[in-house]
């Protein structure tokens, strides 16, 4: 929509949320300040090399911004700088795209597209996330996989898919190996406890505490640890032209296991977070459990997108149509009901407003507008000058009691957020680790 044809109300609360993008990138723009002022209450909690709170997640704050600001280039290379020491000092052991070289990789990726440099960077990094896939692609298993992490898009393949996916051009042969590994689960079925079950069925836990309410394992259908994040890739891949032996049939089935588990209730379609054994044996006809607040990591509008991008990719409109119904619920369920208690990318206001705004490319409904016009609306109020960065996070079980500062879990991500919805759009690619586009 241009901004000749909106309403002066909505461009006012667009400018607003540029003006608080900035305040917020403000009080981010010095490295070691923001390391000190990280903390949740009675501890810091900055971790170098991550997304969540790290220095790769500051600087794709400042390269991945639609909106020119001070010094943008300059600061996000100072966090560039202050990753690769760290990335050259540590530890390099495999470990995804959100902890470890894999989250720098991506930070560089941002800024070499935004500005043309650091390409001896993003190369050494190209060839890191190769020899990630050489030694830690895991075998299919005869049985459940082991864990969620082989796969998810936080921990495993698919997370570093996106990577390769963005630099196919040196790194095709890994990507490959990958996506041929992500048909492979997709397509199968493995047996437990008497039950057959799709492959990617998991023994861990989706998180800690939960391990001893699933003992047979569990189905993740969540977008960052679930079969979602795959399908998205998987979407992307067909989009991009890489297809490969099985592809069309690996996403046919993954998305109709997520069309199945779209349950519903009076509002509208929504789906479980993860399923235990008796759970998924009993269908989803028999699922009572609520509908989770909306998020990316599990339920809507995370899954929504990925079930939307395999449609328009596939020319599958019953796919799009169950996303759609989806974000529906969301239009129909009043935003004090949406139990969100976070500001954050992940799961809170900032993550609903830009999730929305990316399903909203494809449907174009005045209604999503009005919805993400509430959700900004929300967060720009809640800018509070006196805090550290701005907004206040909710990492314990106070709410907005934490000040963190980064991509996922913090302000550089809420930043990012009403950066684009300022703008109308993401021109830069910074929410690729999402798995959003």
């Amino acid at each position: 929509m241009s901004v000749s044809a909106m309403s002066p109300e909505r461009v006012a609360l667009r400018e607003e949320a540029g003006r608080v993008s900035d305040l917020v990138l403000e009080k981010l723009a010095d490295p070691a300040a923001t390391m000190a002022a990280t903390r949740i209450p009675g501890e810091g909690v900055w971790a170098e090399l991550t997304l969540g709170s790290g220095s790769p997640g500051l600087a794709l704050a400042f390269s991945g911004g639609a909106r020119a600001g001070t010094d943008r280039v300059g600061r996000a290379h100072g966090y560039l700088a202050t990753g690769t020491r760290a990335a050259a000092e540590g530890e390099t052991v495999p470990s995804g795209i959100f902890k470890g070289p894999g989250a720098l990789a991506f930070a560089v990726l941002v800024a070499n597209r935004v500005t043309g440099g650091y390409a001896s960077a993003l190369q050494r990094l190209d060839g890191y996330q190769r020899q990630v896939v050489r030694t830690a692609l895991p075998a299919v298993p005869d049985g459940p996989l082991p864990t969620i992490g082989h796969y998810e898009v936080v921990r495993g393949m698919t997370g570093v898919g996106r990577y390769l996916l963005a630099r196919a051009e040196s790194c095709e042969e890994e990507l490959a190996m990958v996506l041929r590994y992500l048909i492979e689960l997709a397509r199968g079925e493995t047996e437990h406890r008497g039950v057959r079950l799709p492959r990617w069925w998991a023994l861990d836990a989706p998180r800690v505490g939960s391990e001893h309410l699933l003992p047979d394992g569990h189905l993740n259908l969540g977008l960052s640890h679930g079969v979602a994040g795959p399908l998205m890739l998987l979407a992307l891949a067909w989009r991009d032209g890489v297809r490969l032996p099985g592809h069309r049939e690996a996403v046919e089935r993954t998305a109709a296991l997520l069309t199945r588990w779209a349950v519903r209730d009076e509002h509208g379609a929504y789906w479980p977070g993860y399923l235990g054994l008796d759970e998924y044996r009993a269908g989803p006809d028999a699922y009572r459990g609520a509908a989770g607040w909306p998020s990316w990591c599990y339920g809507a509008p995370g899954v929504s997108r990925a079930l939307q991008m395999a449609g328009a990719v596939f020319d599958r409109p019953d796919w799009t149509a169950t996303a759609r119904d989806s974000v529906a619920r969301l239009l129909a369920v009043p935003l004090d009901d949406w139990g969100i208690t976070d500001h954050a990318l992940c799961h809170g206001w900032a993550g609903a407003l830009h999730q929305l705004g990316r399903l909203n490319e494809h449907f174009a409904d005045p209604a999503i507008e009005r919805r993400r016009d509430e959700v900004a609306a929300r967060l720009v109020g809640a800018f509070d000058p006196q805090a550290p960065f701005g907004l206040r996070f909710t990492m314990t079980e106070t709410p907005f009691a934490s000040d963190v500062s980064g991509y996922l879990d913090g302000a550089a991500g809420a930043a990012l957020a009403l950066d684009a919805y300022a703008e109308g759009g993401t021109p830069h690619d910074w929410d690729m680790p999402l798995l959003l586009a």
